[in-house]
């Protein structure tokens, strides 16, 4: 493992001084996916008749947070993924490579705010810069998702349209330690030395209403899942810590904010919708 990330480490270096600076700076255009150069090795064709009948796999980089430029941590993990993605399609399994950039949320529309822009324009702008990016280090991604897309927004409906269908949203309220910089609430007992675990800044917010996602009602069938399945938890050497973590106790999340505006729109209850049609 040590020599993967020091191969890793080197190559991400090298790809930098070689490409990103350069490329970002004469505003390297964007493609929907780079492609993979041929290599000199080859599997087996048995071999890769083995892999071909695996599921096909989903490699996601985070989607990173655009309240600022890239950097080259976006850059190693991107590059980690991409290693990913080509061993397995060179073994000849079917893979699905995804990244993007998350351009919601309060962090961004103070940034905006800041800049003297529109948050659109400057979520546009900073998008762009990890678009650039893909181009100029080669990485073979398959898509590049943007949270302010139609797409993305569609399927943020979609996904709580079902979870309100399967009665796994609540209106209830919220009140505590709140960190903008990690978009999470905090109990008192969590707090370090008056700041989040993370060590960013909390603000007490006030009582606010929230739509929750009932996540304490998975607690024990998560547990029972961990039990029936040993092997599902990897590396096995995190296995105690998760299970640890989840007999702790689960707190419904909130999934929604009411004092800000930069976000995808809570959809109308289906029941409004019912009685507008």
């Amino acid at each position: 493992m040590q020599l993967v990330r020091a191969m890793l480490a080197s190559l991400v270096t090298s790809r930098a001084a070689a490409f990103v600076r350069p490329a970002l700076r004469a505003g390297a255009s964007t493609r929907p996916r780079a492609a993979c150069r041929p290599a000199k090795f080859r599997f087996s064709a048995a071999a890769q008749a083995a892999q071909a009948s695996e599921k096909p796999l989903l490699i996601t980089t985070p989607i990173y947070y655009v309240n600022d430029k890239p950097h080259i941590g976006h850059a190693y993990t991107t590059l980690a993924c991409d290693v990913l993605a080509r061993w397995n399609r060179l073994k000849g399994r079917e893979v699905f490579f995804l990244t993007g950039t998350d351009e919601h949320g309060q962090k961004v529309q103070e940034a905006a705010a800041k800049a003297g822009v529109d948050p659109q324009a400057y979520v546009d702008n900073l998008s762009e810069s990890f678009s650039s990016l893909l181009g100029a280090m080669d990485f073979s991604n398959d898509e590049f998702v943007r949270t302010t897309s139609e797409e993305h927004k569609a399927c943020v409906t979609e996904l709580w349209r079902r979870l309100e269908a399967n009665q796994q949203l609540y209106l209830g309220a919220y009140e505590g330690w709140y960190s903008v910089r990690d978009e999470c609430y905090y109990t008192e007992t969590e707090l370090v030395d008056g700041r989040a675990p993370t060590g960013a800044e909390v603000e007490w917010c006030t009582k606010e209403e929230s739509y929750f996602f009932k996540l304490g009602a998975f607690e024990q069938p998560l547990l029972d899942f961990y039990e029936a399945n040993p092997d599902f938890i990897a590396p096995a050497s995190r296995r105690n810590e998760v299970i640890s973590f989840v007999k702790g106790g689960l707190r419904d999340l909130s999934v929604s904010r009411t004092t800000f505006n930069w976000g995808v729109p809570v959809p109308k209850p289906a029941a409004a919708d019912a009685d507008a049609d």
